[in-house]
């Protein structure tokens, strides 16, 4: 009764328009959508503080790569010396077989890169941490191997003069774990931080190693490596044992008074210490995305390193089997005495570290041989191969074979 009273007598609804059937439903949508945030508000304000502005947050992130990637820059500028003078003629091969091209100031040299000097002419190269090499008239410097490993923080450089001579400041920069050698068709140098240089007068000749400052480890193919210390020097046969250590004489002497080895070596700044710190800690994401040269590419790891070492040794192995007597020594950066072609000894070499053999010895009855290499992983993990195949080796278990 009431409602039909209401109907008859009560004031009638305008009917609604489309336009405001519309803003309701937006405005329904917005207050849903309100309520939709202040709830992920609340969430976020759970584990987000209120004080924190995420454009601060965003600032650091962009801040943090960016010192990543300087820091990733860095390393991949530890792999090439930089071309500070010629003197003269001189050039640089890509490879073994590459046609030679003029060698220019700020040129950047690799692994594989040789440089050739004429008569009366000279090279002086660079490198980050501040070591020094010059190049000498008349010579041939193979760069074997530059390296830079960021999980364990060495540096790793190796060389072969064919002829000629070089001088080398090795700055006390170059690192605790670092070591650099200079290989010659009769001897090997190692050294890490000294001021020395390695003669070889003659692709067949012997070579002299002089020390002016520091020591320097030298040994030939024969025979345990012997300490060559500061206004020291030693001569090497091929195929002989280092001899004995004399003293400088002053000539040779006055040829270390260059002034590429005796201008100061620039200070290392915190901000680069920072960089490569920070990139050594982040070794493992670095190397599995494959970022800077330090990673060998996507996702080769040290397990790979120590893979491809075993594999280097089973080719070198296949090689060894069909001989009755084995040669009585062997230049570890070549494996000429072996009959391998330069090109087959590369592919050998290029995955041990410092890309040479670290010994090699025949047994007594010359029926059998031992050779030692390091992998290029972050601690240089030794391996050995005998009649028997390839095998891990004992940290130390070289040294008994040096004598």
């Amino acid at each position: 009764m009431f409602e039909a009273l209401r109907r008859l007598f009560g004031k009638k609804e305008k009917p609604r328009t489309e336009e405001e059937i519309l803003a309701d439903a937006f405005a329904a949508v917005k207050r849903d959508q309100e309520r939709k945030a202040r709830t992920r508000r609340k969430k976020y304000r759970r584990w987000w503080p209120e004080w924190l502005d995420r454009r601060v947050v965003i600032g650091l992130a962009i801040v943090v790569v960016a010192i990543i990637g300087d820091g990733v820059r860095r390393e991949n500028q530890e792999f090439y010396a930089t071309v500070t003078k010629v003197y003269g003629r001189a050039y640089v091969q890509n490879s073994a077989t590459a046609r030679a091209e003029p060698l220019k100031v700020g040129a950047k040299l690799a692994d594989r890169n040789v440089v050739q000097t004429d008569s009366g002419s000279s090279v002086a190269m660079e490198f980050p941490d501040g070591s020094v090499i010059t190049v000498a008239p008349d010579s041939r410097l193979v760069v074997k191997m530059i390296e830079y490993n960021r999980g364990g923080a060495w540096r790793g450089r190796s060389f072969f003069l064919s002829v000629g001579q070089i001088w080398a400041r090795v700055s006390p920069r170059f690192g605790k774990g670092s070591e650099m050698r200079v290989y010659t068709p009769s001897s090997v140098a190692a050294v890490r931080g000294t001021i020395f240089s390695v003669y070889q007068p003659s692709a067949t000749g012997s070579t002299n190693i002089r020390c002016a400052e520091g020591m320097i480890a030298a040994f030939g193919f024969r025979g345990a490596p012997i300490a060559v210390p500061a206004n020291g020097q030693t001569s090497i046969g091929r195929g002989q044992a280092a001899g004995p250590v004399q003293s400088l004489s002053s000539s040779d002497w006055r040829s270390f008074n260059q002034m590429d080895l005796t201008k100061p070596i620039p200070p290392e700044y915190w901000l680069e210490t920072f960089e490569l710190t920070l990139t050594q800690l982040l070794d493992a994401p670095l190397t599995i995305l494959g970022i800077g040269k330090c990673s060998w590419g996507v996702g080769s790891a040290d397990f790979a390193r120590r893979a491809a070492t075993l594999e280097g040794l089973r080719l070198l192995h296949q090689h060894l089997e069909g001989y009755i007597n084995y040669p009585e020594y062997v230049n570890p950066a070549t494996l000429a005495e072996i009959g391998l072609s330069s090109e087959h000894a590369h592919r050998i070499l290029s995955v041990f570290h410092g890309e040479a053999l670290e010994l090699y010895r025949p047994l007594a009855d010359g029926r059998g041989f031992i050779i030692f290499v390091r992998s290029r992983d972050k601690v240089r993990t030794p391996y050995k191969l005998t009649t028997f195949g390839p095998q891990r080796a004992q940290e130390g278990e070289i040294n008994s074979y040096w004598y």
